[in-house]
């Protein structure tokens, strides 16, 4: 199809109409404005992430976009204008990331007028007893990486009008759902291994935490290589992780010596996906014979990379703490401007965000097989 507009064009007309909507107000499909302006659906797409990039509208999986702002401070209560009251809720398992997002929401949050608390729980009873008889407009849970009771899930509900849980998949339990896509994560850290030149590539990983959602990763990863030669299932690496204290060096060295000693064409790039700190990534790749870049690249779906040092910072997959805390806002503010639309679920899009941690492959290591185990 011949583009009628350009991509910047597209994006300027979008722009100044959607701005002349209220907040909340659904915009036209991409199908619609595809017709509208002679453009692929494509180009609309690209659009749209723009426009969503600047925060002027939300998407929704199955129920389409909105017009963000409005005045977020404010209950949606129909003939009220009272404070809109804030509930952030997390799980108390560690979580650097958890930490950042909760803390920063909570001041967002508070600088936009609202009236907002944090609490991390344990357990119910301790939550109960925290919580006593308040009430709430919205309930923020980060259940991090541990189960949710149905009993946290039903008291919350008894307390807040709406519920946005952040980072976990779940489904028909009546609750709004910002996570991650990690297709789309797996899908950016392919590309730039591929455009680098590493055609056979593995995953690291942890073993199988259904609350972190390591399964669903795999899936992803086996998925992207249907159509390559070879068994990509021989090609993932499974470390087993301290519950709090992450995977450590040793861990992912013992994984790579074990997963890879029958794999005749060892991977030059890796994905890996866990609790893997950069020092414990270099020190495990190196003693099982692989140094980071010169031997093998690495691309991290969770490295944290907002504080590491220039030198030490991965190339990574992720999204930056002030990404999500605006994308929360938003989902929050759009909540409380449509309280009786149906649960959504928005699938976040992450960004690359380069490093030292990969190199281009110059053919040196491909289909050669190293020696794992020499450090």
């Amino acid at each position: 199809m011949n583009e009628s507009v350009s991509s910047s064009a597209l994006v300027d007309e979008l722009r100044v109409e959607f701005a002349t909507l209220d907040a909340g107000s659904r915009v036209p499909t991409m199908r619609d404005i595809a017709s509208r302006f002679a453009v692929s659906v494509f180009a609309v797409q690209r659009a749209f992430e723009v426009l969503k990039e600047e925060g002027l509208i939300q998407s929704f999986v199955g129920r389409g976009s909105f017009v963000t702002g409005g005045d977020i401070s404010k209950s949606g209560n129909p003939g009220q204008s009272r404070t809109a009251r804030i509930l952030i809720v997390s799980h108390s398992t560690p979580s650097l990331r958890g930490y950042k997002v909760a803390h920063s929401l909570q001041t967002e949050l508070l600088r936009a007028g609202c009236r907002a608390i944090a609490v991390s729980y344990s357990d119910a009873s301790e939550l109960r007893d925290v919580l006593g008889d308040g009430r709430y407009d919205v309930c923020i849970l980060q259940p991090r990486r541990s189960i949710l009771p149905v009993e946290v899930l039903a008291m919350l509900k008894s307390k807040a009008s709406h519920i946005i849980v952040e980072g976990r998949e779940l489904e028909r339990l009546d609750v709004d759902v910002f996570v991650r896509n990690r297709a789309n994560s797996m899908a950016l850290a392919l590309n730039c291994l591929r455009e680098l030149g590493h055609a056979r590539i593995g995953l690291l990983t942890e073993r199988l935490d259904a609350a972190a959602g390591y399964a669903e990763i795999e899936n992803q990863f086996l998925q992207s290589h249907s159509s390559l030669p070879g068994n990509a299932e021989s090609l993932i690496v499974r470390a087993t992780a301290d519950r709090d204290a992450g995977v450590h060096a040793s861990e992912i060295r013992d994984a790579l010596q074990k997963d890879l000693a029958n794999v005749a064409d060892l991977p030059t790039g890796f994905i890996v996906s866990g609790r893997f700190a950069p020092s414990s990534i270099r020190e495990g790749f190196l003693a099982a014979g692989f140094k980071i870049p010169d031997t093998v690249s690495v691309v991290s779906l969770r490295a944290e990379t907002e504080s590491s040092s220039a030198k030490d910072k991965f190339t990574a997959v992720g999204r930056t703490t002030e990404h999500v805390v605006q994308g929360i806002v938003s989902m929050t503010n759009w909540r409380l401007a449509n309280p009786s639309e149906p649960p959504v679920k928005v699938l976040d899009n992450p960004s690359l965000f380069p490093g030292t941690s990969t190199n281009r492959n110059d053919g040196r290591n491909s289909g050669q097989r190293a020696t794992i185990g020499a450090g």
